[in-house]
């Protein structure tokens, strides 16, 4: 649950059941005073000193005011009802990263805003450089192989770019070797592949941006892909 929301959802809520005791009392209200006494609408003042009796009338706009505003809180109270218990927590899927955050809440994945020491063991990349942080961090499991989604800054030109690191479940040496050897090595939808021993890692030309929850994990499952090639053909060898 994001923790903005969930207090935004609270203040509607209390907005809205404030509102609502507001136009409850408007409403009771409806009387009007004679002398120092509170008395109902439609009963009878008597006025000392011409012993004149009154029928006191509704005020009309009195209790207008108060049935609107009854009904405006019951409306905001409402909306808050359904934000704090039924509203779906993640982010919008538009605001930019919320397939990372909406994939993470259906399968159990691990999501963070910033990862200050995944980029550590990958300083010797150029593109990654040294001492940067990861953005939007996804981590998980795909084919029983690790992987990781984040976006980055390029540490030349600043540029915000999406890089997909799949890791091996054993670090090989001759995994690199093969994989150097491969022609061609990947096909879209990848599009800067680079490996090391432990791992494979692709580069976006740019930021990734989806709708679709799914549409992030083409990368990843077209590098595990080339994982299970190597892995299938290193046993056909043995």
């Amino acid at each position: 649950m994001n923790g903005r929301t969930s207090r935004s959802s609270w203040i509607v809520l209390i907005v809205g059941l404030g509102v609502l005791c507001l136009g409850v009392i408007l409403l009771l209200n409806g009387g009007a005073s004679c002398g120092a006494t509170e008395i109902q609408v439609g009963g009878q003042c008597i006025t000392y000193g011409d012993g004149a009796s009154r029928t006191l009338e509704s005020d009309g706009i009195g209790r207008l005011a108060g049935r609107l505003t009854l009904g405006a809180g019951g409306l905001i109270a409402a909306a808050g009802v359904w934000l704090v218990f039924f509203a779906d927590r993640s982010v919008p899927q538009s605001a930019g990263v919320g397939d990372r955050i909406e994939l993470a809440r259906r399968n159990g994945w691990q999501f963070l805003d910033v990862d200050g020491d995944l980029l550590e063991a990958w300083s010797d990349t150029p593109d990654f450089g040294e001492d940067q942080p990861a953005y939007a961090v996804l981590r998980g499991f795909l084919d029983d192989l690790e992987f990781v989604v984040f976006d980055f800054r390029k540490p030349d030109t600043g540029a915000l770019r999406t890089a997909w690191i799949v890791y091996l479940p054993e670090p090989s040496r001759s995994f690199v070797k093969w994989a150097t050897a491969q022609e061609p090595l990947y096909r879209r939808p990848l599009n800067m592949v680079g490996v090391r021993a432990d791992a494979i890692v692709d580069i976006g030309a740019g930021p990734h941006r989806s709708t679709e929850p799914d549409a992030v994990l083409r990368q990843v499952r077209a590098l595990v892909e080339i994982v299970r090639r190597f892995e299938s053909q290193a046993a056909t060898s043995t």
